[in-house]
């Protein structure tokens, strides 16, 4: 049986290789994307450099995509009334 193998030969859900560095910094990035929700990947990672983090980048962009999954997106909607523009009575947000 090789490493990342079950019993049966099927894979696991083990992590194979050398475990993530970029893990450890999840609660400050999910801080300050709670802070500011618009804040740039490039921007993230400048402050989890200069917290200590020397991971790659493409690791720190999976983790800020995966933390802003949860975020609801901003939608605009336009819409008419006889009335002319305004609020329009009976349109709710989902």
């Amino acid at each position: 049986m090789t490493q990342g193998e079950g019993r049966r030969g099927g894979r696991t859900s083990q992590a194979r290789g050398r475990p993530s560095t970029v893990t450890h910094y999840a609660p400050h990035v999910t801080q300050w994307l709670g802070e500011d929700p618009n804040l740039s990947g490039a921007e993230i990672l400048r402050r989890v450099r200069l917290a200590g983090y020397r991971g790659g980048k493409s690791a720190l962009y999976e983790l800020v995509r995966r933390l802003r999954v949860g975020r609801p997106a901003e939608v605009t909607v336009a819409a008419e009334s006889p009335r002319g523009p305004g609020p329009v009575q009976g349109v709710r947000h989902r």
